[in-house]
């Protein structure tokens, strides 16, 4: 996604922190939640390092701006809308359709409702079928190198591959075994820059409660509505006590969801970039994908 730049802040923290700055012929299946790895640190309470990193100021950022070039606002939001029914969609295949017994489409509610996804909306993808579609995983190599995954929801998987394939092959990509292993599944939790107390937050009092909260990671960037959130990245396993002790704590939880994080990352040349930004458009406007993760710095 964006790039990160690391940013030490010791003033107020631990002393000793350190900021740290083409082939498939079938989709893999669903990566366990239980998906871990290992963050040693110097904490020894802790046993991790956290990190506490901040989008890179814009007009250095390239990756950022190309990346998240958008079209017309109404179009913009009906394609965010159609992202998450399908969201919805997979979440009742999984758990089924109520949200007090399924905690991953709970999430994804609360997502929608923060978007002002209108209810006869949500409603109608809680109503649709439950064994309606596939959940799918495709692995990619993007310009320069970069690793992809696609995630999709359709009712064809021989058609939504051939058609994956083929934006691919089209935009400078290829199908790519192995794109997984740069990324581990991980608990995001977005969270408002004021407190409960509607008192500002910054980047040296989100690491502080990221280190009680237990999380890994701080990251502050924007959202789709271009307003500054804090995303707290922790292990998949813990995302609710981290959500939990965060709220706790005085922070303002806007959601929280599991994603593909980058655990390495590649640097592109401007052409590249340019193409790799067509490329993800391209992917992300098939009425079957629901995601697509990148580790372009």
């Amino acid at each position: 996604m964006a790039a990160w730049a690391a940013v030490s802040l010791r003033r107020t923290a631990a002393p000793c922190l350190r900021a740290v700055g083409a082939r498939a012929p079938e989709a893999l299946p669903r990566v366990p939640q239980g998906s871990q790895h290992d963050h040693s640190g110097c904490i020894p309470a802790r046993g991790r390092t956290l990190h506490l990193t901040t989008e890179v100021l814009a007009g250095h950022n390239k990756w950022s701006k190309v990346r998240h070039i958008k079209g017309p606002k109404d179009t913009e939001r009906s394609r965010i809308f159609s992202k998450l029914c399908l969201s919805i969609r997979l979440a009742v295949k999984e758990g089924g359709p109520n949200p007090e017994l399924n905690s991953n489409l709970a999430n994804i509610l609360e997502v929608c409702r923060s978007k002002h996804m209108p209810k006869s909306t949500i409603e109608a993808s809680l109503r649709m079928e439950k064994t309606k579609g596939v959940y799918l995983l495709y692995e990619g190599r993007g310009p320069g190198g970069s690793s992809l995954l696609i995630e999709a929801l359709s009712n064809s998987g021989t058609k939504c591959y051939s058609d994956i394939k083929h934006i691919l092959n089209k935009n400078g990509g290829m199908m790519a075994d192995g794109a997984r292993y740069s990324f581990d599944k991980k608990g995001v939790i977005v969270v408002g820059v004021e407190d409960k107390e509607k008192k500002a937050v910054d980047l040296e009092r989100a690491l502080e409660l990221a280190i009680e909260a237990g999380a890994e990671d701080v990251k502050e960037t924007e959202d789709e509505e271009e307003r500054d959130i804090f995303k707290f990245i922790c292990d998949a396993s813990s995302l609710h006590q981290v959500r939990t002790k965060l709220d706790s704590l005085g922070l303002c939880s806007v959601s929280s969801t599991l994603e593909f994080i980058p655990n390495t990352k590649v640097r592109l040349t401007d052409p590249d970039l340019e193409q790799a930004a067509h490329l993800i458009q391209a992917l992300g406007n098939h009425e079957d994908v629901i995601q697509v993760y990148d580790n372009i710095e």
